[in-house]
C-alpha cells in the first residue's frame, strides 16, 4: 500500500478562494477518480493512468505553484489527498455554497469513490457520470419502443442493481423474459475488487455493492446506517454482474425511494423520460406536480442539478428527499444554492405525499 506525505511548504500566499475555479478543478479530480475506478486501478496503481488523472494531477501541482500551496508528487499522493474531508492539505478553500465541510472524494477506508465524487463528477458541462447515466437511459427507452415498457425496464433496473446470482427460473419466465432481453446488455462483471476470500457482498438496503469487513466497520455504496445493516452474499463473484455505477448511484439508489413515493398516490404517476426520469402526477391537494427524487450526498450540486433540469423540463419541479434527521439542514443548503430563477422547489417524501395543502414551504417557481 502507498502512503502519501503532504509537503509543508507554503509561502505568505493564500490558497485559490475563487469558487467557480475550484470547482472546475475538484471537477476535473472527481473524473479522474471515477475513470481509475471504472478501471479498478484505484487500489492497485496500475500503469499507464488514465490521461484525465494526470491531467488532473498536472492541473493540482500547477495550482499549488502559482498559489504557494503544497503540491502532489504523483497520482498516489493525490489519491491520499482525496482520502482527506474538507480539501485538507489542498491549495484550494472548500467551496461552501456547494460542497459541506466533510466532503472527501474517495472513502478513505475501502478505498472506493464516494457519492459526492460521482455528484462532482456529474458537474458542469464536462460531466461524465450522470452524462452516462442519462445516455444509457436514453438508448434503453429508444429500443423500448413506448414509454409503458421503458417503466417497466427501469424499474427492473432499480429494484435489482446487483445481481449476485442469475436465477433463470425468475428472469426467463414469461412474464420478465422480454424485459431482461432489453436490459441484460446493461450489465456488467463485478469490479475485482468487490470480492474477498471468492466472496462478494451486497446490501440489502439500498441493493448495492458493499464490503461488511472495513477498519471503520460495515460499508456499501449506498451509505445506509450501520444499525440493522444486513447483507447478501454470494460464492460465485465471476458470476454475479452490476449495473455501471452512474446507473447504481444516480438511478437505483433514489429509485427505492421514488418507488415508495408512486405507490402512496392513488392515480398512477407517468413517467417523463428526461434525464434520469421525471414523473407527473395529479397532487391530493388538488394540483398537478411534477416531480424528481434525488438521494446524494451534497445539497449545493444537487440544487444547481434540478434547476437545469426544470429548465430542460420548461416547468416547475418538485425535488423529493429522503426523509430523516437531516433533511432540515439538506433543505436550507440546497435553497441557498438554488439560482434566484429556478422553479424548483424541495420536499420530502412525507410532506410531498401528504394530503391537503402543500405545507409552507419556499418556492422558486
Amino acid at each position: 500500500m502507498l502512503r502519501a506525505t503532504i509537503s509543508p511548504r507554503r509561502t505568505g500566499r493564500s490558497p485559490v478562494t475563487d469558487n467557480e475555479t475550484t470547482v472546475d478543478l475538484l471537477t476535473a479530480v472527481a473524473r479522474g477518480v471515477i475513470e481509475l475506478a471504472s478501471k479498478d486501478q484505484l487500489s492497485a496503481f496500475e500503469l499507464p493512468y488514465p490521461a484525465s488523472i494526470q491531467l488532473a494531477l498536472d492541473r493540482v501541482v500547477l495550482t499549488g505553484l502559482t498559489h504557494g500551496g503544497p503540491t502532489p508528487t504523483g497520482v498516489p499522493e493525490l489519491l491520499a489527498w482525496c482520502r482527506r474531508p474538507g480539501l485538507a492539505g489542498w491549495p484550494l478553500e472548500l467551496p461552501g455554497t456547494l460542497l459541506t465541510a466533510d466532503a472527501r472524494l474517495i472513502h478513505p477506508a475501502v478505498r472506493e469513490p464516494t457519492r459526492t465524487c460521482a455528484e462532482l463528477a456529474s458537474h458542469g458541462p464536462q460531466s461524465v457520470t450522470e452524462q452516462e447515466a442519462e445516455a444509457l437511459l436514453t438508448g434503453l427507452a429508444d429500443i423500448c419502443g413506448t414509454v409503458e415498457r421503458f417503466m417497466a425496464c427501469r424499474d427492473f433496473l432499480i429494484q435489482r442493481p446487483v445481481i449476485l446470482r442469475f436465477d433463470p427460473m425468475e428472469l426467463l419466465q414469461p412474464a420478465r423474459a422480454q424485459t431482461w432481453n432489453l436490459v441484460k446488455g446493461l450489465y456488467g462483471p463485478l469490479p475485482t475488487r468487490f470480492a474477498a476470500d471468492e466472496l462478494v457482498h451486497c446490501c440489502t438496503g439500498c441493493g448495492l455493492l458493499a464490503k461488511p469487513v472495513t477498519k471503520e466497520g460495515p460499508w456499501c455504496e449506498g451509505g445506509c446506517p450501520s444499525e440493522g445493516r444486513e447483507f447478501v452474499m454470494s460464492h460465485e463473484p465471476r458470476l454475479s454482474r452490476a449495473l455501471p455505477l452512474s446507473l447504481r448511484l444516480l438511478l437505483a439508489l433514489p429509485g427505492r425511494i421514488e418507488q415508495a413515493v408512486r405507490a402512496r398516490f392513488r392515480e398512477r404517476p407517468r413517467l417523463i423520460p428526461l434525464g434520469l426520469g421525471v414523473h407527473r402526477v395529479n397532487h391530493p391537494d388538488g394540483t398537478p406536480r411534477v416531480f424528481q427524487v434525488h438521494d446524494r450526498e451534497q445539497p449545493g450540486l444537487a440544487a444547481l442539478r434540478a434547476a437545469e433540469t426544470a429548465t430542460r423540463l420548461g416547468e416547475p419541479l418538485s425535488i423529493v428527499v429522503p426523509d430523516g434527521p437531516a433533511y432540515l439542514g439538506y433543505r436550507r443548503r440546497f435553497e441557498l444554492a438554488l439560482p434566484t430563477d429556478a422553479q424548483v422547489q424541495i420536499v420530502s417524501a412525507s410532506e410531498f405525499t401528504a394530503p391537503g395543502p402543500a405545507r409552507a414551504r419556499r418556492n422558486h417557481a
